[in-house]
């Protein structure tokens, strides 16, 4: 099965191949190139001129029937993000969640361009706060639902210390992706002294290429982290509710 490549445009640092007949100023490559000043001003990060090869397919059997060629042992994704030693690349498909997918994995691409040994609830996190879309903080009203209803239910409780040894993406469920965009979107978005924390770690990441695990940090500056994880959940939570009923009300 041969990649996308009927069309190519080059904006900043995405090399877009599509077979998909895309204007170049197209709303959708306006908004991922956007991203990459939003990841790296929020993170603290500089930005890096090395390409990221984003190979568009026009539907969903012809990016199905590739990857079961070309990556048969990866996870069954809508979309999903390949760095190998020499190139970072991400394959998705034209469909009715392409800009949240490209949105994800796009991040995947800027992230790992600028920071190597990306702790995977870390990447998968940021990924997941930035595929919502400029102007909404992160907020990811299916996570916070999520993890509202199953923190309520006793089916799920923070821990930072178990996310942390999570080594493959195949390994984590849908709330173990929640769960990494919620301390991200702790991090980033409750207090200055958080968001600092987590600027700090990418940069030692940056520098080193090591880090010591988030727990550690926790446990020196902020040892109830947790209790303020889920009043942080709470705090989204009910903001969401008032925002229902509010709607409700004006209909």
């Amino acid at each position: 099965m041969a990649l996308p490549g009927k069309n190519q445009i080059i904006r900043d640092q995405l090399v877009i191949f599509s077979d998909v007949k895309l204007p170049r100023r197209h709303r959708l490559l306006d908004d991922l190139v956007a991203g990459r000043e939003d990841v790296c001003q929020r993170l603290g990060l500089p930005t890096s001129d090395e390409p990221i090869n984003v190979y568009l397919f026009k539907d969903e059997s012809q990016y199905r029937s590739f990857m079961d060629e070309r990556y048969p042992g990866f996870p069954d994704r809508r979309a999903i993000f390949v760095q190998d030693d020499t190139t970072l690349n991400v394959y998705a498909f034209w469909g009715e969640r392409v800009a949240e997918d490209l949105r994800h994995e796009v991040t995947h691409g800027y992230l790992h361009s600028v920071v190597p040994n990306m702790p995977l609830w870390l990447d998968e996190g940021l990924a997941e706060y930035f595929e919502v879309g400029r102007g909404r903080h992160g907020r990811h009203q299916g996570h916070i639902t999520a993890l509202a209803e199953a923190f309520r239910d006793k089916r799920w409780s923070p821990e930072i210390q178990r996310l942390e040894r999570l080594q493959n993406a195949d390994e984590m469920t849908q709330l173990d992706y929640a769960e990494s965009w919620l301390w991200t979107h702790f991090l980033l978005e409750s207090t200055p002294a958080n968001l600092k924390l987590a600027q700090d770690q990418l940069a030692r990441l940056r520098m080193s290429g090591e880090v010591e695990p988030i727990a550690e940090q926790f446990a020196k500056h902020l040892p109830d982290a947790t209790n303020q994880l889920v009043e942080h959940l709470r705090s989204l939570a009910e903001h969401e509710s008032a925002k229902e009923i509010a709607n409700a009300k004006s209909k």
